[in-house]
C-alpha cells in the first residue's frame, strides 16, 4: 500500500502542474461544461506519462483509472470519450496553451538544456496534391539532454520560416543556452533577437553572431585594398 507521503507528493506535483494553466481561458459555454478543464488537463498528463499517444488511449486510461484520478480531482462525471476529448482540446487558444506548457517544462527541468536544437519538419500526410493543400510545416525547439520538445510553432501559409523562428525564440528562456539551427536561420534579425536574450546560436559550421558580424564589417571577397598591386 502506498504511504501517505507518496500520495501527498503526487498530489503536490499535480497541483503544481495545474497552477501553470490557471489563466488558460476555457472558451466553452459554462452551462454546458460537463468536464472541467483542469480535470481534462490532469487526465491527459497522467495518461501520456503512462504511455498514451492518442485521444483513444487517453480515454481508455481515464475509464480504467478513474479511482486513481479521483485522488487528485473530483471527476464527478467520470472522463470523456475520445471524440469529446478532441472537441475540448479544439477550444483553447493554442499559443496561450503552449506558453503555459513551456513555463511548466522550464520549472520542471530547472535551467533549460545546454543545447536546444531548432529545426523545421513537415507533418506527414498533412498536405494534399488533389486538393492543392500545402503540408503543415512546424518548427520545434528540442532540448537535447532532456530529450524533450520545449515548444513548437506552425509556419503560416502566408508566412515563412524566417518569421516563425523568432516567434519560437520568444516562447523560451534561453539565457546561457546554446541554440543550434541550420543555415536558413543565419539571418541578421534572428541573430539580433537572440543576442538580446543572451544565448549562443550556431549553425552546424559557424555561429550566427559571428556570421552576421562578418557580413556587416568585413570586405567583400576578392576585393583588394585601394592602391594595392598584384606582385609580379
Amino acid at each position: 500500500m502506498e504511504d501517505a507521503a507518496t500520495v501527498g507528493e503526487a498530489l503536490f506535483k499535480a497541483t503544481g502542474f495545474l497552477s501553470y494553466f490557471s489563466d488558460l481561458p476555457d472558451k466553452r459555454q459554462p452551462g454546458k461544461v460537463i468536464y472541467p478543464l483542469d480535470e481534462i488537463l490532469l487526465l491527459c498528463l497522467l495518461a501520456v506519462l503512462a504511455g498514451a499517444e492518442t485521444f483513444i488511449d487517453i480515454a481508455l486510461f481515464g475509464s480504467k483509472k478513474l479511482a486513481f484520478l479521483r485522488r487528485f480531482r473530483p471527476f464527478r462525471d467520470g472522463t470523456p470519450a475520445h471524440d469529446h476529448l478532441g472537441d475540448i482540446f479544439a477550444t483553447p487558444d493554442a499559443e496561450h496553451f503552449q506558453r503555459c506548457f513551456v513555463a511548466w517544462v522550464a520549472a520542471c527541468t530547472g535551467l533549460l538544456a545546454e543545447v536546444v536544437a531548432i529545426d523545421g519538419k513537415s507533418v506527414r500526410r498533412s498536405g494534399s496534391k488533389r486538393n492543392a493543400k500545402a503540408p503543415i510545416h512546424m518548427f520545434s525547439a528540442f532540448a537535447a539532454r532532456q530529450r524533450l520538445v520545449l515548444g513548437q510553432v506552425k509556419v503560416s501559409e502566408k508566412s515563412n520560416e524566417i518569421i516563425a523562428i523568432p516567434k519560437l525564440l520568444d516562447m523560451l528562456t534561453l539565457e546561457g543556452t546554446i541554440v543550434t539551427i541550420d543555415a536558413m536561420g543565419c539571418q541578421r534579425g534572428i541573430a539580433k533577437k537572440s543576442s538580446a536574450r543572451r544565448p549562443t546560436i550556431c549553425s552546424p559550421r559557424k555561429t550566427i553572431r559571428d556570421h552576421s558580424a562578418r557580413m556587416s564589417h568585413s570586405s567583400p571577397p576578392n576585393r583588394k585594398p585601394a592602391g594595392s598591386r598584384t606582385p609580379e
